[in-house]
């Protein structure tokens, strides 16, 4: 008696519907995944902006307790933000209007660089290194970092956010115990009474590297007392 073999047969390869089908279900969960991940990048950049931003309020107080008074901000025409006049000086990026010079002016300083305004230490000469940072990975584009070397040579030494502007800060230069954010933040609780009471303030712009929220105007960037803005502040 002949014994009869039984071949499986072969599984037979994808039909076209059927990789159009999966291609589909994965450009589906890719569309949802991205946003998702943007997402998680963003609250990152916001944290460590956060961080950033506390840190160098710190460091200004520390210097302040060191010496007895808050960093002088030597800008260009040479005389200092006493001198300037009755506001408080601001420093950081050009984006804000306001703005009497790059940050270096200040972070010069604290980190105990012999470069302008700080030049031979006149304006540190414990050497008391305040702030540390780590330098920023591209110097063409920097973010999250200080620019340490290459880029524009009137940024050198300038500590940029993750969204690649200069860190602001703020100083109680004229010494009325508050910081005058009102000259670039237009609310009404940031006017008169209403301004931080704190000796040194420090804030980021944000994704849309604006002063408050973008399409909205300076008078809607909080409304109610709502932070609607995107920028990330140190008094709030």
């Amino acid at each position: 008696m002949k014994k009869t073999s039984h071949r499986l047969a072969s599984p037979g390869g994808f039909t076209l519907i059927e990789l159009l089908t999966v291609i589909a279900i994965i450009a589906i969960l890719m569309g949802l995944l991205f946003p998702a991940v943007a997402s998680v990048k963003e609250a990152a950049k916001k944290a460590q902006a956060k961080n950033d931003c506390t840190g160098i309020v710190a460091a200004v107080k520390q210097y302040n307790s060191e010496y007895g008074k808050y960093p002088p901000i030597v800008i260009a025409s040479g005389g200092s933000s006493k001198e300037d006049d009755d506001k408080d000086i601001i420093i950081g990026d050009p984006a804000v209007k306001k703005t009497k010079g790059v940050n270096s002016l200040l972070f010069n300083t604290l980190r105990a660089i012999d470069r302008e305004p700080n030049k031979t230490h006149s304006l540190n000469p414990r050497k008391v290194i305040f702030f540390e940072g780590k330098a920023a990975s591209d110097a063409a584009s920097p973010r999250g970092g200080f620019l340490e070397k290459g880029g524009e040579a009137t940024n050198l030494g300038c500590y940029f956010d993750p969204w690649g502007k200069q860190y602001n800060i703020i100083i109680d230069s004229n010494y009325d115990n508050v910081i005058d954010v009102d000259q670039i933040y237009d609310d009404s609780e940031w006017k008169s009474d209403g301004r931080p009471r704190v000796g040194v303030g420090a804030f980021a712009l944000g994704k849309d590297n604006l002063i408050g929220e973008k399409k909205q105007g300076l008078e809607n960037k909080f409304r109610d007392g709502q932070k609607v803005s995107d920028d990330v502040i140190s008094w709030q």
